[in-house]
């Protein structure tokens, strides 16, 4: 039975919809190749697939189905032969989701003097639980900033037992007044992710639950102070529905992370006669742990869970090749084009370079293909895919369920992130963890698989002027860029991926990615680079090679 999409479609969204054709040059026909691909079209489609009327497209929200409507559309104007049963380039799949029911979790403490209080304000467990129903809890032990650091004779679990308590940390190390410098390896404990690095000796002490909270020089009281959109998912665990297995309740329990609000922490400290920011004062002037069993005093986390489907699409449109000894093999340019909605308020995440520009890339490079005067050898396929940013699994289902065999596919290129440059706001962050590129760079990750698809890259550099970093393409990176977008379930099936990138921003997940941020000159070459990149790899007149398969690494 054909699915259809229940949209929820405003007037300015039909414009876009059923007057894309009139909205051409009548030149447009004259354009071949390169030469249409232009800054004009690269803003259009900008402008409305990250357009606060789209609400951030996350996936199973009406604004991601609206994208891909207008997706197919783009396709079916240009011309693209669809691929699934129903003709009409969608490829429908579902996602199970589990939500925290918030109306009834939360977490219970209990002292001698003031029985029992329920805290509301919002907590994050991990990993997610696995079951409609989850508790646990006991006494609670705190231990300073969660640190057991032989080197430089700093131990926050000196003289206390935390085995089958509850143990509650502050975020990063000891610092100085300011809370902008540790006090000893900086670079290890003042990022978010410097947790990391406590959790396994903590593990190995066999706690019943660690409740992480920030520290009060940090000047946040909970996550969603940091970015408020990122809530919705921490909130939430999500699985493809044929990766889904019912779960029986365990007799092992499993060690919880808890992300929680500073309130929880001075709740559970309210009777020490001691708070949160006067111990780190102490912990900071001293560097002197000052831990200790919170007398008299216990903790019960409960979460219950809300399950629901999503049905949500890709989008896949071809072009056959035109040799026929080379017709039953495929080039496909792969982008995501969900992003993460909104912050619940007024805000919208328009992810206009994540990854609307991708996006945009892929049908302008569609274009190109099927005005170019020389038309590949190879066929050429065109993927958008949903729910990247929940889990890379738009990709990953197309991958195990492809509309083509999966055999003729001969290598996949990746867009995610094509329309920036380097900018003062970048420089002046000093932020380490940024990957953004100037000039023209373009951010290159992949190519390990086969030698031949390496060679049609750096040909492609040289040819169109651009200059590769390669910094990021190392399987062993600690932020591991090689397998966080949507080629690597490709790479996993022995398919060599390429993945182009100006990299990330300080705009990156915020509110302020929006299309008057994107660098229109830059994301121009980025989208006619990356049309030459195919281009050349599918008129490459012998086979394309693994040579070195994801498989043996």
């Amino acid at each position: 039975m054909k699915k259809t999409f229940q949209l929820l479609i405003t007037s300015r969204s039909v414009i876009f919809l059923v007057l894309i054709g009139l909205l051409m040059d009548p030149a447009t026909g004259q354009k071949r190749g390169l030469a249409s691909i232009t800054r004009s079209d690269l803003q259009m489609h900008m402008d409305f697939l990250a357009s606060d009327e789209l609400q951030g497209r996350s996936t199973g929200e009406s604004g991601l189905e609206t994208a891909a409507r207008y997706l197919a559309v783009q396709a079916e104007h240009l011309g693209l032969r669809p691929a699934d049963p129903d003709g009409d380039y969608m490829q429908y799949y579902t996602i199970l989701e589990k939500e925290y029911n918030r109306e009834t979790s939360g977490i219970t403490i209990r002292t001698g003097e003031k029985g029992s209080v329920v805290v509301k304000d919002p907590f994050y467990v991990f990993p997610a639980p696995e079951q409609s129903h989850t508790s646990f809890g006991g006494e609670v032990v705190f231990a300073g900033y969660g640190i057991k650091d032989d080197e430089h004779g700093y131990n926050d679990f000196e003289g206390i037992e935390i085995r089958d308590r509850v143990v509650l940390i502050m975020n990063r190390a000891p610092m100085n007044e300011e809370g902008t410098q540790m006090l000893f390896d900086h670079e290890k404990w003042s990022g978010m992710q410097s947790f990391q690095h406590k959790m396994p000796y903590i593990y190995s002490q066999q706690p019943r639950a660690v409740l992480l909270v920030f520290d009060p020089k940090s000047g946040v009281r909970s996550i969603g102070d940091i970015n408020p959109g990122i809530e919705q998912y921490l909130g939430r665990s999500r699985e493809l529905e044929s990766d889904h297995e019912e779960t029986q309740p365990s007799s092992v329990e499993r060690l919880s992370l808890v992300l929680i609000h500073r309130n929880v922490a001075d709740s559970l400290l309210a009777g020490t006669g001691k708070s949160l920011e006067e111990l780190q004062k102490q912990i900071d002037r001293t560097q002197d742990p000052q831990s200790f069993l919170v007398e008299d005093c216990t903790v019960e986390i409960e979460v219950n869970m809300k399950r629901s489907d999503l049905v949500v699409p890709n989008v896949f449109g071809m072009i056959p090749g035109t040799d026929p000894g080379m017709t039953g093999e495929m080039i496909i340019y792969v982008a995501h084009f969900d992003h993460v909605g909104t912050d619940g308020h007024d805000g919208v995440f328009n992810g206009a370079d994540d990854n609307a520009s991708g996006t945009v890339a892929l049908i302008e490079m569609a274009e190109a293909f099927m005005k170019e005067k020389r038309p590949p050898r190879r066929s050429i396929g065109f993927l958008w895919v949903s729910a990247e940013e929940i889990g890379l699994f738009g990709s990953r289902y197309f991958a195990e369920n492809p509309l083509v065999p999966l055999e003729t596919i001969s290598a996949v290129i990746n867009l995610d992130m094509v329309g920036r440059s380097k900018s003062e706001e970048d420089v002046a962050s000093g932020r380490r963890d940024l990957t953004i590129v100037g000039g023209d760079t373009v951010k290159v990750i992949g190519g390990k698989q086969s030698s031949v698809l390496m060679e049609m890259n750096r040909k492609t550099l040289e040819e169109m002027g651009m200059h590769g970093n390669y910094d990021y393409n190392d399987l062993n990176h600690p932020e591991r860029y090689f397998y966080r977008s949507d080629h690597i379930n490709f790479a996993m099936k022995d398919i060599p991926v390429l993945f182009y990138s100006t990299g990330t921003h300080t705009d990156y997940h915020q509110v302020t990615d929006v299309p008057g941020r994107i660098d229109y000159d830059k994301f121009l070459r980025m989208t006619r680079f990356c049309f030459k990149a195919g281009y050349n790899t599918a008129q490459y007149k012998g086979p394309i090679e693994v040579d070195n398969p994801y498989s043996t690494w």
